[in-house]
């Protein structure tokens, strides 16, 4: 909480826009643990940086602030992300990049027209528009699923329709933003599969805010497909293996401008080698450039196995670094015996290096 705290500062948003995206963040994060308690896979934001962006997206969006007024896609993302890394990844789709299917209901056209997106290897961010069509009739609404198939894998989709600041009337805008980490996008292609649904309202809510007589249908369903090309310089490592002092790591790491997500599994020789010693890890680039970071906890993995995991922004850290050298260290015990939570020393064992080509 601490790491998507200072994340969600850093963005430069109002006190309100940061307390709600404080309690939304709380929320997610009990929903995890309860559908881990209820042996149910769903997979959440793992770095606080792109939680931060993606939950407040939808505070700004659905408290009125139009995305659109401080320069679309590209003016959002700035406000936490370097210049240079939005205008050079941002883009605007090709009509053949774009498909929808009609599933059941009335022709409206296509729910959502893709209007520019940004993809570093690791997080999308997207805008789209409704149709005119449905602004205009004053009870239509476009709600789309919390989760997107990305190449056959289920992850969740953030987005809010964007509300006129002073009505709370629906203006038919969306920022969105999806989890790619965890998809597998090694053919180089990026499919991206959302299901859209057209609500009509007996009152239309304000802000999103349902109103007491709640009577809402949906008269249509769409599937919309979105196609595009992985970057060249996307930096993913997926279930590598290292040697360490006394065994070995299995790594799983996504390093991108957005991201630094790192899942570790020691297999270790000497029992007396405890991962729960491991409180912080020295990460150093290839240029020399060092962080300290907490371990952000430790989960079980498909295999049952109790896997370590690191999520942190990039501060001080080149995102294009051709290796990342991780020194595990422990808290410093004094000449008592005593272990001091302010002082930390590196430990003997547990150290790797991670290069990529």
């Amino acid at each position: 909480m601490k790491g998507f705290s200072r994340a969600v500062k850093e963005m430069n948003v109002p006190d309100i826009v940061q307390e709600k995206a404080q309690n939304a963040f709380a929320q997610i994060q009990e929903e995890s643990r309860m559908s881990k308690n209820n042996n149910v896979r769903r997979r959440f934001f793992k770095s606080p940086a792109v939680a931060a962006a993606a939950i407040v997206a939808v505070v700004l969006i659905g408290g009125g602030v139009v995305w659109a007024a401080s320069g679309g896609l590209a003016g959002f993302l700035s406000g936490f992300m370097p210049e240079e890394e939005v205008t050079g990844r941002l883009d605007i789709p090709s009509e053949n990049e774009i498909t929808i299917s009609q599933v059941e209901g009335e022709d409206y056209g296509p729910l959502w027209t893709i209007d520019e997106y940004w993809y570093d290897g690791a997080t999308l961010y997207f805008t789209a528009t409704a149709p005119q069509k449905v602004i205009d009739a004053g009870n239509l609404l476009v709600v789309s699923s919390d989760h997107a198939d990305v190449n056959g894998t289920d992850c969740h989709l953030y987005e809010d329709g964007c509300w006129e600041k002073n009505t709370g009337k629906y203006t038919g805008q969306y920022i969105c933003c999806v989890d790619l980490s965890n998809a597998d996008t090694s053919s180089g292609k990026v499919t991206v599969v959302i299901r859209l649904k057209l609500e009509r309202h007996k009152v239309m809510p304000v802000n999103y805010v349902v109103p007491y007589d709640y009577e809402v249908e949906t008269i249509a369903e769409q599937k919309l497909s979105f196609e595009f090309e992985k970057p060249s310089d996307m930096r993913q490592l997926r279930e590598d293996n290292y040697p360490v002092e006394g065994g070995v790591a299995d790594i799983s790491v996504t390093v991108a401008p957005s991201t630094f997500d790192i899942n570790i599994v020691y297999r270790l020789n000497d029992s007396s080698n405890y991962i729960g010693d491991i409180v912080r890890y020295r990460i150093t680039d290839s240029s020399g450039n060092s962080a300290n970071v907490w371990v952000s906890g430790n989960h079980m993995n498909d295999n049952g196995e109790e896997c370590m995991w690191i999520s942190m922004d990039l501060d001080g850290l080149d995102p294009y670094s051709k290796s990342y050298t991780f020194e595990p260290l422990g808290f410093h015990i004094d000449s008592a015996g005593e272990m001091d939570h302010e002082s930390f020393d590196p430990l003997e064992w547990g150290g790797f290096k991670i290069e990529f080509k």
